[in-house]
């Protein structure tokens, strides 16, 4: 089974023209262990789907601490910078903003202040209550509004 995003992104443009869709992740670093040789094979899978969809990927890097936890490192940082200047080439008149990060608050400031909107998509149970406080016109996900988008449904 397999998610569309093209619809998905869609959907959730609703009668705004969906422009482009840029995806930003850690990527997985091909090591000698069987964890981080299944992460990344699973990620190269995920790549593959994204760029059959023409998805822009954006890399940052991922990093296993000592505790055997990954953590994304510079992945909000290239989404901020590439927000803030796209906002003003006027590459876009609304962003849509699919995240969880409330680091992400100030670079929504910056770009309502540009003069863009922000849309913030949240997921139930993991949501960021700033980044819907600061951009006033969010949508939180449900398990059920995600189903339709995966092929099969």
């Amino acid at each position: 089974m397999s998610f569309n995003f093209i619809r998905f992104c869609e959907w959730l443009c609703g009668d705004n023209e969906l422009t482009e869709i840029r995806y930003y992740i850690g990527a997985v670093r091909r090591q000698k262990n069987s964890k981080s040789e299944e992460l990344y094979n699973n990620q190269q899978r995920l790549f593959y789907k994204l760029q059959r969809q023409n998805i822009k990927i954006i890399l940052g890097q991922l990093i296993q601490h000592k505790d055997k936890s990954y953590h994304e490192k510079g992945v909000d940082v290239r989404l901020s910078v590439e927000m803030i200047r796209l906002a003003r080439q006027g590459k876009y008149d609304t962003a849509y903003l699919l995240s969880s990060d409330t680091d992400l608050v100030p670079v929504v400031e910056e770009v309502l202040s540009l003069g863009k909107e922000v849309k913030y998509i949240g997921v139930e149970d993991s949501q960021s209550f700033g980044l819907s406080k600061t951009t006033k016109n969010y949508l939180i996900l449900r398990q059920g509004e995600v189903n339709q988008f995966f092929d099969g449904k």
